[in-house]
């Protein structure tokens, strides 16, 4: 994911934030924000003594070496995501997977979002941003 791509998110949650309006759409922007800084700090990333240039190519490629493919039982993108940041940027970890989880909550279960939620995930991102810098 190009850094870009975290700034437009960031700037949506942001926006959302400031209008006091869709705080579920806060979290969420939030969290994808995060993901995309996170995958940008991450990649190129060496893994087995093989870089992998972005996301995606490691993602298959570790898919395919763990035999999940043949298993039918990958696990999430989300959750590949989450287990590189627990080992590879751990002071992040609880940060992003508070932010995974409050934008899953949002998106699949309740859309009804407090601000107090609101400003914690916005302040998550600031903080995982910062870590990266």
């Amino acid at each position: 994911m190009k850094k870009e791509h975290a700034e437009h998110n960031e700037s949506a949650c942001d926006y959302l934030l400031q209008s006091g309006k869709y705080n579920d759409w806060v979290v969420t922007t939030a969290f994808y924000s995060a993901m995309q800084y996170l995958h940008n700090a991450l990649f190129p990333l060496e893994y087995n003594n093989i870089e992998y240039s972005n996301f995606n190519s490691y993602y298959d490629s570790i898919c395919n070496y763990k035999g999940y493919a043949m298993l039918n039982n990958r696990p999430s993108k989300h959750q590949a995501t989450i287990e590189l940041v627990h080992t590879r940027l751990p002071n992040c970890n609880r940060f992003y997977r508070w932010l995974h989880h409050e934008s899953s909550n949002a998106r699949y279960s309740n859309y009804k979002v407090t601000s107090q939620v609101a400003n914690t995930a916005k302040n998550y991102l600031t903080y995982i941003k910062a870590h990266l810098a």
